[in-house]
């Protein structure tokens, strides 16, 4: 996606296993079982990224990949937009992944793109149980 604005800044990405945001700008998102690694391989039945985008202007597309101990990707989200009307603005982009498998011990990564440049790569340990 072509950025019509200025580029946005990642206040947080959080891994979470919920999350509740109420209706509205006046209401606060409440995270729930936010996490950092894993305790053993496993699949995980469910699981959140919640990406803050602050600071910016104007369209934009956010795309999430997990790849594994080796690098190799495993997992893509897609494209998904956002946009920002102002710089005082935030958008929260919710994904949610469902039956995720980490498979074997090894630092995992989160890999954020912001219209298609890396913004931010962050581990996930699994560690052997």
């Amino acid at each position: 996606m072509t950025n019509k604005g200025e580029k946005p800044i990642l206040q947080f990405s959080i891994l979470c296993d919920a999350f509740s945001s109420p209706e509205g700008e006046k209401g606060k998102p409440t995270l729930i079982g936010i996490f950092n690694h894993l305790v053993r391989p496993t699949t995980i039945p469910q699981f959140f990224v919640v990406n803050r985008w602050i600071n910016g202007i104007g369209e934009h597309s956010q795309v999430i990949k997990i790849l594994d101990p080796e690098l190799t990707e495993i997992h893509n989200s897609g494209e998904q937009k956002f946009s920002l009307a102002s710089k005082v603005n935030a958008a929260d982009v919710i994904y949610g992944i469902v039956n995720m498998p980490f498979p074997k011990p090894g630092v995992y990564w989160i890999k954020i793109e912001l219209n298609g440049k890396t913004a931010l790569a962050y581990p996930l340990p699994v560690k052997k149980g």
